[in-house]
């Protein structure tokens, strides 16, 4: 009787490894009950390795997620491209501008920017950056580089829209410890206000926007306007998606 028991907890055991390994609806029902000690023992490191597999899966789905999602926070249309412009693998946006501007006709200089970083790819790596234009809209950054171990040999186009780059107010109160005045200062100095333009569009005094020039200096451990502007160019503009 016990021996019968321990065969049934066994193949209940299996069962729900094979359904965990397997899935619900992927695979057929294992008659867990018609199988006798021997094909348990014959079938139990084939469901292992498919759980290892299915877990190792399960991670590189979740590594590629993430880059996709840290790749969208930042803004950019990211492409894959071959010496032929071939796509070989896009972001969302990656696609909407393949789509729009190069899938039928892609403009000489990235054809050119392209087979140069390719092609440098084996000595030293160079970085192509360049212009795309839009129609009635501002042009495109682009950068192009070489993709490393990939076959056949590919580029990696990143492209950037330069006119929706803003600076995080959030992100430079919480980097930098700023009041809402603060931060608003810093972000139109970044975009390129004068101190001048700033108390005008405020309503404020100049003197008050100098004040608070003043503090975020001394909360970000900068001297003058030049340094605290590439400060908060490097610490936030790849955040600015981000941004409410």
């Amino acid at each position: 009787m016990g021996t019968v028991a321990a065969t049934a907890d066994a193949g209940k055991l299996i069962a729900a490894l094979y359904g965990a390994a397997c899935g619900e609806n992927d695979w057929p029902q294992l008659d867990s009950a018609g199988l006798n000690g021997v094909q348990w023992q014959e079938l139990l490191p084939h469901l292992q390795r498919a759980r290892c597999l299915q877990q190792r899966l399960r991670e590189a789905q979740l590594a590629s997620h993430c880059a996709l999602a840290a790749l969208d926070a930042m803004g950019a249309a990211v492409l894959v491209l071959d010496a032929s412009l071939g796509l070989r693998f896009a972001t969302p946006a990656g696609h909407a501008l393949h789509a729009a501007h190069l899938a039928h006709a892609a403009p000489p200089a990235l054809v050119r920017a392209v087979r140069l970083v390719i092609a440098s790819a084996d000595g030293a790596a160079q970085c192509q950056s360049l212009r795309l234009t839009r129609t009635q809209q501002a042009p495109l950054a682009l950068t192009v580089t070489p993709l490393a171990a990939c076959q056949p040999p590919c580029a990696l186009l990143i492209a950037r829209d330069p006119t929706q780059t803003s600076t995080s107010i959030p992100a430079l109160r919480q980097l930098f410890d700023l009041t809402p005045a603060e931060a608003q200062v810093g972000k139109a100095l970044a975009q390129g206000a004068t101190i001048e333009e700033i108390a005008a569009r405020g309503g404020i005094s100049v003197n008050t926007v100098k004040t608070h020039l003043h503090h975020t200096y001394l909360k970000t451990d900068t001297r003058r306007q030049g340094e605290l502007i590439a400060l908060i160019h490097g610490a936030t503009a790849h955040l600015a998606v981000l941004d409410a």
